[in-house]
């Protein structure tokens, strides 16, 4: 497939399969070899590239996705004559050394400052979250970081030039793969109604290329989605917040009517990987793929939302409680696009919380994920209580029996602690937890009951 798109201020139009990475573009048929690969998974940020001014990880960008973007790479950054603060910064701060997890760092510092100008420490170490650095010590880098701060705020980035236009339908790729990338949501559903079977849909392509790098799937065809204007946005109505399903988790998780609405999405948004990952990962995906320890589902099942399935006869609601049918299968049919998510306003004195446990704060897998939710009247009377949890049994479960214990009891007073250990053990006792890799059972219930303690604990000290 032919693909014409804007690298460091220079056009170039391209004849390369759709699913080839744009980590390969740059360094092999680009030559610009500044970018480099570690993981190629996402977890390293040694590819880290600005893509239309996002931070992305070059590993996970499909070439179907590159028509008419504009990519900035280490090269584009700036000059040896004219640097980029960022870059002067971490030559003065001797945070440079090997020069090979360096420019993902320098462009992750970039894409954070161009977000916040005046970055705290905190802010910074967040911002370099998804980067690794092998030799040079994370202290001067973030000193870089803060000098760079202080610097003029000029860069050597290169201006924009004009690109070919992306062409709707791409076809007859040079692997024999056939890529569609519509802007138009009839033609989308047309093509999955003819050949939705066959069809592999593409949003922020992190699970996906993945599993292409390992050998683990190979699709037949693929279609993106990115385009789509009509899948991409928040809303807030009289009924609730409508989210789009290609809506970026970075999105949601700073929005200020779903932090207000649905603090606990926000924060599990705050999650999903590191900044690269969450310019990239949508909410419609983290449902798509059915994952048992994806993060958004079980907020999403606290919070009563539902999803909205499009075909080319018309539209369904599902609610997210009855979207997972199966281990990795959800209700979506093949002729189907997940096209939003629904998540009714909350009542009066709605407490919601989002806890999740990994091997490490932030960017991990979940070992367990519990969402819950519930009103509180002000002698501590629960109300509407709701609990789901991810990670504990094949698919992300709801926890009725939990729900249905905690309604209308009290959760302070002197009968409290027994209310709530009673909780966390039909918690416990609800889900289905396997040994892993990751975990074993009987630390996730373990895990599962203290969790939904701890947010009855904090509902009665508040």
């Amino acid at each position: 497939m032919k693909v014409s798109f804007e690298v460091n201020g220079e056009g170039h139009v391209l004849d390369v399969p759709p699913l080839r990475r744009l980590l390969d573009i740059l360094r092999e048929d680009l030559g610009l070899t500044g970018t480099k690969e570690g993981c190629g998974e996402g977890e390293c940020g040694a590819c880290a590239v600005l893509m239309d001014d996002a931070l992305v990880d070059a590993c996970l960008v499909p070439a179907v996705q590159l028509a008419g973007r504009r990519i900035v790479t280490i090269e584009g950054l700036g000059s040896r004559e004219r640097p980029d603060p960022v870059q002067q910064a971490f030559l003065e701060e001797g945070a440079a050394q090997c020069g090979f997890c360096i420019p993902g760092m320098v462009m992750a510092s970039r894409a954070l400052l161009n977000r916040c100008p005046q970055p705290s420490r905190e802010e910074i170490r967040t911002g370099l979250a998804g980067n690794l650095c092998r030799c040079t010590g994370y202290e001067r880098i973030i000193r870089a970081v803060q000098r760079a701060a202080s610097l003029p705020a000029e860069s050597g980035q290169p201006a924009s030039v004009e690109t070919v236009p992306a062409s709707r339908t791409v076809t007859a790729s040079v692997d024999g793969i056939p890529a569609y990338a519509p802007d138009d949501l009839r033609e989308a559903l047309e093509i999955l109604q003819t050949q939705g079977e066959r069809i592999t849909i593409i949003a922020g392509a992190t699970d996906l290329l993945t599993d292409v790098k390992l050998g683990n799937r190979r699709p037949a065809a693929v279609m993106d989605i990115t385009r789509l204007a009509c899948l991409r946005g928040i809303a807030l109505t009289e009924q609730g917040l409508e989210i789009g399903a290609t809506t970026e988790f970075a999105q949601v998780a700073r929005d200020a009517r779903v932090r207000r609405h649905a603090p606990a999405l926000a924060d599990a948004a705050a999650t999903v990987g590191a900044a690269a990952i969450q310019n990239r990962a949508t909410l419609g995906g983290n449902l798509m793929t059915a994952s048992p320890a994806a993060d958004a589902p079980p907020v999403l099942m606290a919070l009563g939302a539902t999803v909205t399935l499009t075909s080319a006869k018309g539209t369904r609601e599902v609610p997210v409680d009855s979207f997972f049918v199966g281990y990795r299968r959800c209700a979506c049919r093949p002729e189907e696009l997940l096209s939003r998510v629904s998540i009714p306003l909350p009542p009066a004195g709605d407490r919601q919380c989002f806890y999740k446990v990994g091997t490490r704060l932030a960017q991990s897998i979940s070992k367990v994920c519990v969402a819950c939710r519930a009103q509180v009247d002000a002698g501590g009377v629960l109300s509407g209580v709701r609990v789901a949890a991810g990670s504990v049994a094949p698919t992300p479960v709801a926890l009725p029996e939990v729900a249905r214990y905690l309604e209308g009891r009290r959760v302070q007073g002197s009968d409290a602690p027994e209310v709530m250990a009673a909780a966390g053990n039909i918690a416990a006792r609800e889900i289905a937890p396997i040994d892993d890799v990751r975990s074993s059972a009987a630390y996730r219930s373990a895990v599962t009951r203290s969790l939904v303690v701890r947010f009855l604990q904090e509902i009665a000290r508040s």
